[in-house]
């Protein structure tokens, strides 16, 4: 079975609805968390707001990563490497930044294992693992 995940275009701040799908993340069997994330192909790691992980992350795998904003601000990150699941879609060891006050974002860090198909007029967002 091909994994596949949905999602709709959903109006938030900006001046246009934005393609988002439903996460699950699991930093461990029973550090799970889920929300609903932006489908961002320019962002190269996935993004999830620390107010979604109350536990203690020390101790789990991670690295140090400078991020840059679209503004070009440069913020230093801890990355750490959940199973990131969309739909049926579920994969281990994705790259992702956890920040104060970030809006959830799925980046390529996942989506470079999906085929990604959009369409606005029909406010569909649809995510198929590739072959």
């Amino acid at each position: 079975m091909i994994g596949e995940g949905q999602g709709r275009f959903v109006r938030g701040e900006g001046l246009l609805p934005s393609p988002q799908v439903r996460v699950g993340i699991a930093f461990g069997r029973d550090r799970v968390a889920a929300a609903s994330a932006v489908v961002d192909t320019g962002a190269d790691v996935c993004v999830f707001p620390s107010e979604l992980v109350p536990w203690d992350l020390s101790g789990l795998r991670s690295g140090e990563m400078v991020l840059t904003s679209v503004g070009d601000e440069e913020y230093p990150a801890t990355v750490y490497y959940p199973t990131v699941t969309v739909g049926t879609i579920r994969l281990e060891g994705v790259a992702s930044a956890v920040l104060p006050g970030a809006d959830a974002l799925l980046g390529r860090s996942f989506l470079n294992e999906c085929e990604v198909f959009l369409a606005a007029r029909k406010d569909v967002v649809r995510l198929r693992r590739a072959t």
